[in-house]
């Protein structure tokens, strides 16, 4: 499911990146993969340090709670970090593409988690599961 959300969370801001932060279409792939890493990878470590509470607010159509808001820090952070590392971007421009991404990603993540009540993580599970490897095992009994 998440491979479903960063393609269209690519459809949504993709051209924007090329037009505002000039980003090259064979960029694009790698800035996407970046961003499902560090998402996935910050999410499923948060849900091991600290449970479901600050994942469930991040993606709910609430106010953010203190956890919320440190995951939505983490995440923006390590997106940042990787986009440079590993595709060699400026911070400014890491950052640039990072503030034009992270609305539209909670958004889509929030609509997808909105289907259900606010007390049902299948949703976080559903679009998570296959991408967090052991972490998703590990997961498990949490769900």
């Amino acid at each position: 499911m998440i491979d479903g959300i960063m393609n269209q969370l690519k459809q949504q801001v993709g051209g924007e990146l090329q037009q505002k932060e000039n980003v090259s279409g064979a960029e694009l792939n790698g800035i996407f993969e970046v961003v499902k890493e560090q998402a996935t990878g910050k999410i499923g470590e948060n849900l091991l340090d600290q449970g479901l509470d600050g994942v469930m607010s991040l993606f709910s159509k609430n106010d953010n709670n203190k956890q919320a808001d440190s995951l939505q820090a983490s995440i923006t952070g390590g997106i940042v970090d990787s986009l440079q590392k590993k595709l060699g971007f400026s911070g400014a421009k890491a950052t640039g593409i990072v503030a034009i991404i992270m609305p539209y990603l909670l958004r889509l993540l929030t609509e997808k988690n909105s289907e259900t009540p606010d007390d049902d993580p299948s949703p976080i599970k559903d679009i998570l599961g296959g991408s967090l490897g052991s972490i998703g095992d590990k997961l498990g009994g949490l769900f």
